[in-house]
């Protein structure tokens, strides 16, 4: 090892980074998961106190919400990735926390679906650039031999923040709501704090993020090129075709999870005779329960990975969530007392998903085309975001509140049996 290295713990940092650059951007990492899984979950509660929506209308209008967010991430997020090769990573991670501290304060202002959508697309500008920053200091931060552990590590910081940020701030407004305070207020005040953590991390990142531009900046590669040499691999190698799948159908389990099942428990509490704030506080735990088993299981599941074929994780990752998701359709109740097991399978289900998607992408796409192969995933990601949110919430409402969940576990299933194909057709391979 060089003696001029730098690590943080067991990771090699690139040259030019420090400790306190890793650490603010694990820190980041932690704070943009956890708020953008907190804004999911906090949806629901809005339409009810805020909106006064009817709940056979939730459904159309959560996928509504969802789909016109991935739309301005998907349009933003390349120039994101553009401005912070010519001004720098910092201030635009920077400007994105304070982009999303200025959203929460306006949710909780909207009192008619027009108004809460244009807060919607509003705070999409942020996430587009949090999200593109994610990703992009990450790639930036380890040594190549260390980006493994480097990238378990923060997957470890993102499960943690999506968990603490819903179990911590979920509770706050029954904890307003017994204090006296009507619904709506107690929703506002609690976005406030999420505002706050939003500010907070802004200034961390200003701070502790390393300073300047890239030392070199590769050239883009134009959307139609990507597309073509995507495809072309997968053609000439169909496990590709499983990785693109699998990518798919992890960001539509991440829907799911994020958004029906937050509003069904909100919604099954209701009408079971709870207020607005105890069925977003009897939410919480089936949620948390839901990512603790994930990271928990991440662990396991990792472990196994190193002793066996990544097609086969694959298939084992799509049979687990297979399951969990049809299961989930059965239990919405956050009473029932099949709910923590449905949680910890949907929890599961949707690790297996996004660690085996993960993993079959990085060892099946050639080192040549790699850029392009990762970025058609990308795709494949968003129009599993954009299936779900439309889709799943037509069905929630016009069909039952299972269905999304029967939806997102038969598309796992049919995964898995192409998976299946691949291991009969080809069994040697490694």
């Amino acid at each position: 090892m060089n003696a001029t290295d730098i690590k943080l713990g067991p990771v090699r940092l690139a040259p030019g980074y420090t400790r306190w650059n890793a650490r603010t951007y694990l820190f980041a990492a932690f704070i943009t998961i956890g708020m953008l899984a907190f804004v999911s979950f906090i949806q629901p509660y809005l339409l009810n106190a805020n909106l006064k929506v009817p709940q056979d209308e939730q459904g159309r209008i959560l996928g509504l919400l969802g789909f016109s967010n991935e739309i301005v991430s998907l349009l933003l997020v390349a120039p994101c990735g553009a401005l912070s090769d010519k001004i720098g990573r910092r201030p635009v991670y920077a400007i994105g926390f304070l982009w999303l501290a200025a959203g929460f304060f306006l949710y909780p202002l909207a009192r008619t679906f027009p108004q809460l959508l244009a807060c919607a697309l509003f705070f999409s500008v942020g996430v587009a650039a949090v999200g593109c920053m994610l990703a992009t200091v990450l790639a930036d931060i380890p040594k190549e031999e260390s980006r493994g552990l480097f990238v378990g590590i923060t997957g470890f910081c993102q499960g943690l923040g999506a968990t603490l940020a819903v179990l911590v701030l979920g509770k706050v407004p029954q904890r307003l709501v017994a204090d006296g305070m009507d619904a709506v207020t107690a929703g506002q005040i609690t976005l406030s704090f999420a505002a706050g953590l939003c500010l907070i991390t802004a200034i961390v990142c200003w701070l502790g993020l390393k300073r300047g531009t890239p030392s070199q900046i590769g050239e883009r590669e134009r959307l139609r090129a990507l597309l073509r040499t995507g495809i072309d691999a997968a053609r000439a190698n169909p496990r590709i075709w499983f990785a693109y799948m699998l990518q798919f159908v992890s960001f539509a389990d991440r829907i799911v999870i994020g958004t029906f099942f937050s509003a069904r428990l909100q919604q099954t509490a209701i009408v079971n005779g709870q207020s607005v704030a105890e069925a977003v506080s009897a939410a919480t735990k089936p949620y948390v329960i839901a990512n603790s088993a994930g990271l928990l299981f991440a662990i396991f599941f990792g472990l196994a990975l190193d002793k066996m074929n990544r097609i086969t994780a694959g298939v084992v990752a799509m049979t687990i969530a297979g399951i969990g998701y049809i299961a989930g359709g059965f239990v919405g109740d956050p009473t029932s007392e099949w709910i923590t097991l449905v949680a910890i399978l949907l929890g599961m289900g949707q690790i297996c998903a996004i660690i085996a998607s993960q993993t079959v992408l990085g060892q099946e796409a050639p080192q040549d085309v790699r850029g392009a192969v990762f970025g058609l995933a990308g795709i494949f990601a968003s129009c599993g975001i954009l299936f779900t949110t439309a889709v799943g919430g037509w069905l929630y409402d016009v069909v039952s509140k299972g269905m999304p969940f029967f939806l997102i576990g038969t598309v796992n299933v049919c995964i898995m049996l192409f998976g299946l194909y691949l291991l009969l057709s080809r069994p040697k391979t490694a």
